[in-house]
């Protein structure tokens, strides 16, 4: 099982920035593990192969939450390495496309 940082844009004010650390940080397997990224719109989440099921579902939950077809921008950073997974979510990406690109790249050596 390989840990990575994933980073997420979001397109929208301050307090939906926090509003989306609130709503990923109460899941069970992410708890402990999302931050503000600091002043601006970004949120960091510490995730792992096993955690990515519930922070992509998390992720897309929230998405299909806001029901203004918001996208928010996700990079993934692999520990160790040097090579990012670049995603747009939101719109007509499905939760289960991401997760496998998630995963598989967690997963790579």
């Amino acid at each position: 099982m390989t840990a990575g940082i994933a980073a997420i844009t979001v397109d929208g004010s301050a307090d939906e920035v926090r509003h989306l650390v609130s709503w990923l940080g109460a899941e069970d397997e992410l708890a402990g593990r999302v931050r503000l990224a600091g002043p601006g719109s970004g949120v960091v989440v510490m995730v792992s192969s096993r955690s990515a099921g519930a922070f992509c579902r998390s992720l897309f939950g929230w998405l299909h939450r806001q029901r203004d077809g918001r996208r928010v921008s996700l990079t993934v950073k692999r520990s160790g390495a040097v090579e990012e997974l670049d995603v747009d979510c939101g719109g007509g990406h499905d939760v289960d496309e991401v997760l496998a690109s998630v995963r598989n790249f967690l997963d790579q050596d």
